[in-house]
């Protein structure tokens, strides 16, 4: 542990400085807490995804920039299909976009290392061709995600042991998010 704080020890000081910020904050404006922390969770949380995305890839030493057009076409994918759906066919909806957005990402793996042309070219071909997939798929603004799922995001979580005036809750956004960041560590 104390090579870790020597070694990365402004990361310890960063998050130091944030409860501090943070304490001050609630002394100086009682009516701050963690419905704010919930609104910035809730807006960071799909730049989160697509920053995770783009990590692996960097890491591999390539660039990718398809990711947001991705994102783009599942997103409007999901919308579409659950907008007016039952709940049990929503669940359903989940997992296929997820499946959908491995499957794009596979291929742009394949035709990287196949083909060997440069990984800018594919995925900017790539980019392209997501992006006119989701105008096709929804033309103009429209659809809406089931309310479960939405439900899924928006609220807090409390935390066991602390009192309720402590404000001690955490968004559900942001356990979603650290949920997938450590799937993405692994």
């Amino acid at each position: 542990m104390s090579r870790f704080l020597r070694n990365q020890g402004w990361v310890a000081g960063l998050f130091a400085l944030l409860i501090f910020l943070f304490v001050v904050t609630k002394l100086i404006q009682p009516g701050y807490g963690s419905g704010d922390f919930g609104s910035l969770a809730r807006a960071v949380l799909p730049y989160a995804f697509a920053v995770a995305a783009q990590t692996v890839v960097v890491i591999a030493g390539g660039i990718d920039l398809s990711v947001a057009a991705m994102m783009a076409l599942t997103s409007v994918t999901a919308a579409s299909m659950m907008n007016g759906a039952s709940e049990e066919y929503a669940l359903f909806v989940v997992p296929f976009v997820l499946a959908m957005g491995l499957a794009l990402g596979a291929l742009n793996g394949i035709l990287i290392v196949v083909t060997r042309v440069p990984d800018i070219v594919v995925t900017l071909a790539m980019l392209f061709v997501l992006q006119g997939a989701a105008l096709l798929v929804l033309e103009a603004p429209g659809g809406a995600a089931a309310e479960w799922l939405k439900a899924s995001v928006v609220g807090t979580v409390p935390i066991p042991g602390l009192p309720d005036w402590a404000d001690a809750w955490v968004p559900k956004a942001l356990v979603l998010l650290v949920v997938c960041l450590c799937i993405v560590w692994i």
